[in-house]
């Protein structure tokens, strides 16, 4: 039988599917419901040092994925801290994610390695900018604060991906690749009024349709540093899990699918793996981690 039992940054994830940070893992409530649902650990929702104050309303259904205008929680990242301690009871990894300046992690990492120990801290750089040398400054700045691993989240918008996951890879113990993609605009030609609660009802689209372009990012990371690449970006199945793992992920993360099928999608995804895994000849994910790119390679 495979085994989905998975070891990342020294952590051990009992499957690969996790929840990305997101509406998914707002709240306690829903985070239990994740790990309920069968997800192998928890990534919580993005906090950071003023909690948000995002327009209504802040996500709606887009073809067969969502566009949202949500930036990160709106409370404070002491109001999570009772919900993190249940989660680490739970017996199941903990990573907290944080934004966005070297201040804010940095702040908000010692906090919270102090407070709660979680297993890893993700931050994420989608309102960091588009230059490296800022994104490299907050890595650079959560490294020097804190133990524990730390996962950067690289935003698609990103421009020379291969060379800041090179530099970056001094700092950080893994990278989750990508955050959703925009800005994007979707309305009703029937009603053509605005839909989200931005100014302009411009917002981050994700679900399948932005897939293709997360699978190109992780295995552009994968190929040129040695770090783990956790993939995040349209996984609905198993089949998309597995694809991501054949492109170089040794995690995925799941929000969109969990936001529209429920939380019980963590597990499905969990066993539609196993099951593919088994009717292979595989004992486990790892086997068939990056055999795309080693296809790849091999026919160059």
């Amino acid at each position: 039988m495979a085994s989905l039992e998975t070891r990342v940054t020294n952590i051990v994830f009992r499957n690969p599917v996790l929840p990305a940070a997101g509406p998914n893992v707002a709240t306690g409530e829903r985070m239990i419901a994740a790990i309920r649902g069968g997800a192998g650990g928890i990534v919580a929702k993005t906090v950071s040092v003023i909690p948000a104050k995002d327009p209504r309303p802040t996500i709606r259904k887009c073809g067969a994925g969502l566009l949202n205008c949500e930036t990160w929680s709106e409370a404070s990242a002491e109001s999570f801290l009772d919900a993190y301690r249940a989660i680490k009871r739970e017996g199941v990894p903990l990573i907290v994610s944080i934004g966005y300046s070297p201040d804010d992690v940095a702040r908000l990492g010692k906090m919270l390695e102090r407070e709660v120990a979680p297993d890893a801290i993700e931050f994420s750089t989608h309102y960091v900018g588009k230059s490296l040398d800022p994104l490299l400054e907050v890595a650079r700045a959560l490294r020097e604060s804190v133990q524990i691993p730390i996962w950067m989240k690289v935003s698609p918008s990103t421009p020379n991906i291969e060379e800041l996951a090179i530099r970056a890879a001094s700092y950080v113990d893994a990278f989750v690749a990508i955050n959703s993609v925009g800005p994007a605009l979707d309305f009703d030609i029937e009603t053509p009024r605005a839909t989200l609660g931005s100014n302009n009802s411009f917002g981050w689209l994700s679900g399948p349709a932005i897939r293709p372009i997360a699978l190109r990012i992780v295995s552009q990371i994968a190929s040129v540093q040695p770090k783990p690449v956790i993939g995040v970006g349209g996984i609905a199945s198993g089949a998309d899990a597995i694809q991501f793992f054949m492109a170089g992920a040794s995690l995925v993360q799941v929000c969109t699918a969990a936001i529209l099928k429920g939380a019980s999608v963590y597990g499905a995804i969990a066993d539609d793996m196993k099951t593919w895994l088994e009717k292979h000849g595989y004992a486990s994910a790892e086997d068939i981690r990056g055999l795309f790119l080693k296809n790849l390679n091999n026919a160059n």
